[in-house]
């Protein structure tokens, strides 16, 4: 092996990883980039043999189908998912693998098992677990093999490449394969039976953690008597009118009112009589009979967008709805029972309001622990392909247009943006994108530069960056594709670095060689520290303290590590 074949060989190595990140956003297309990713990686590993196998879930067993494969026969492939001929080293070997990864436990299942194995002198072969980066179950099954002769820079690379391999197969699999049948399912047993419900739309970690929290929990409560109020927290964008409809939509409330407004609307002189009516006369300029806020929604589902733009005298005369659950009109004397379900919204945070006494203590403990927290979309880009396609399809039946396709440079384009707007700026840019296509064209970069133009000119959102990584060298990419999946798994597992690595599918040593080379070892010690001092304190400023001693970095900062990462820095400021 010489020079020129080691980089030729990483240049389709990386290519086989920049199709699967950048396949991501076309999840009907995952086979198709799944098959090109596979026969790219084979050919990078100097035409090495073997195939992926997607594990099949049945009711009393467990099944292999082959997604891709290179230099095999299909005898051997059709033994191999049948679990038969294992006296063949590679169905054995396959097999062997789907046995461990099943039958261990969680915290035990990585620690015994070497992907890289020398079979003979000659011959290397790589076996790996792959896994769902949401449910966190084996998905697949990996295995490649290759006569590598004398040719000792075989392993460094294949090592160097396989880790970030397998997890972005883990991501393409899961939006091209099990979120997709998860989402049919769950529009099958629930939309169908719920008519013009609102979709939350997306399979990143954070909607489908929503999409959960949701089910089991906000909707089941709102559909009880009496249901104590609940908070949605979420920067303006986000969909925090969406959320309240959903919670509406799928409760036993469905079918009696939802009211909407924005508590801006409010002033201290009508706020008595915006939230609990009026008669006709009560004061000057009360020409007609007004139910109110509470009473028109009396056994629905009341949403009152930016509560903190109440002043603190409105913000009493709500309180007391809220503790007596009865109202009383003005001009009238006798007190009414209501049964609603309120919703609270605001897009500013709760503890720095109360520190400035722009919201009574009193009214903030009703809710404090009843919070809904949205995810600004920066943070999950995985959703962004899916809602470009739901608004490009929503703005051309409403405009009447024949449908439009997405090239790629567009959802690249989309995908790396950060969205300060949120979901409601990404739905106007597809209104105007659709409003201003001609007849008989696609939409291209061009034209979303020319309506958009600090879109395309704006700085790369970090945490798209495996997604967009196509023109990256491949160290670069590959480094920040790695960072991005081990940091969001952190986040996911609230920052417990066992329960990450376990989730990762990665032996102990092997993760923290990892996050030393990645240049994020720094984040999980202190991630750790953090949680240390909490748990022995009970403490929470005493376990963020040490942040302005410079000791550590907690686990908020985690989350901002792209910025520094992305630069290729080891150490953040």
């Amino acid at each position: 092996m010489n020079g020129t074949w080691v980089g030729c060989k990483q240049e389709f190595l990386f290519k086989s990883v920049a199709v699967l990140v950048r396949g991501v956003v076309n999840p009907r297309e995952a086979l198709k980039t799944i098959v090109t990713s596979f026969e790219s990686a084979a050919t990078g590993l100097g035409d090495a043999r073997g195939g992926l196998f997607l594990l099949r879930y049945r009711s009393v067993s467990l099944g292999l189908e082959v997604l891709c494969s290179a230099g095999w026969s299909e005898r051997l492939i059709q033994a191999i998912e049948l679990g038969k001929d294992l006296q063949e080293s590679a169905a054995l070997q396959i097999w062997k693998t789907v046995s461990r990864v099943m039958g261990a436990p969680e915290a035990e299942r990585d620690e015994s098992h070497e992907v890289l194995q020398r079979v003979s002198p000659t011959v290397h072969r790589l076996c790996v677990p792959v896994f769902d980066p949401v449910l966190d179950v084996p998905t697949a099954i990996l295995y490649l093999e290759k006569d590598t002769g004398d040719h000792s820079e075989f392993e460094m690379i294949a090592r160097s490449w396989i880790t970030t391999y397998a997890l972005a197969l883990g991501q393409i699999i899961h939006v091209g394969f099990v979120a997709a049948a998860s989402e049919d399912r769950i529009e099958h047993a629930e939309i169908k039976t719920v008519e013009n419900a609102p979709k939350l739309i997306g399979a990143s970690v954070q909607t489908q953690d929503l999409r959960n929290e949701l089910h089991e929990i906000h909707i089941p409560a709102a559909s009880t008597r009496e249901p104590d109020p609940l908070l949605i927290l979420g920067e303006k964008g986000t969909g925090k009118d969406l959320v309240a409809r959903y919670i509406h939509a799928y409760s036993l409330r469905r079918s009696r009112p939802y009211v909407a407004i924005n508590c801006a609307e409010i002033t201290d002189e009508l706020a008595t009589a915006r939230f609990f009516g009026h008669k006709k006369g009560s004061f000057t300029g009360s020409l007609f009979n007004e139910p109110g806020l509470f009473r028109a929604a009396d056994s629905g589902v009341l949403f009152l967008d930016e509560i903190l733009e109440l002043s603190l005298r409105a913000q009493g005369t709500l309180l007391r709805a809220l503790e007596n659950r009865t109202v009383v009109a003005i001009g009238e004397t006798k007190e009414q029972l209501v049964d609603v379900q309120v919703i609270l919204g605001t897009n500013r945070d709760l503890e720095e309001a109360a520190a400035q006494g722009l919201i009574r203590p009193d009214l903030l403990d009703r809710f404090r622990t009843n919070t809904i927290r949205l995810s600004p979309l920066r943070e999950r880009p995985w959703d962004i392909p899916a809602l470009v396609q739901h608004f490009i399809q929503y703005h051309e039946t409403r405009t009447q247009k024949k449908p439009q396709i997405v090239p790629q440079d567009v959802l690249k384009i989309m995908v790396g943006y950060s969205w300060p707007g949120n979901v409601r700026e990404l739905a106007r840019v597809c209104s105007l994108l659709v409003t201003h296509a001609k007849p008989g064209t696609t939409l291209d970069a061009a034209a979303l530069r020319r309506l958009v133009p600090h879109m395309a000119d704006g700085e790369r959102n970090p945490r798209a960056c495996g997604l967009v990584a196509g023109d990256m060298p491949m160290r670069e990419a590959l480094d920040i594709f790695g960072r991005e999946l081990i940091l969001a798994r952190l986040r996911q597992h609230n920052g417990n670095v066992k329960a990450a690595r376990e989730s990762l599918g990665l032996p102990k040593t092997t993760f923290h060689r990892y996050t030393r080379a990645l240049g994020i070892a720094d984040a999980i010690r202190g991630e750790t520290e953090i949680e240390y001092q909490y748990k022995s304190t009970g403490s929470k400023r005493r376990a963020t303290s040490a942040l302005t001693e410079g000791r550590t970095i907690s686990k908020f900062a985690v989350g901002e590590h792209c910025r520094y990462y992305h630069r290729g820095q080891g150490s953040s400021d």
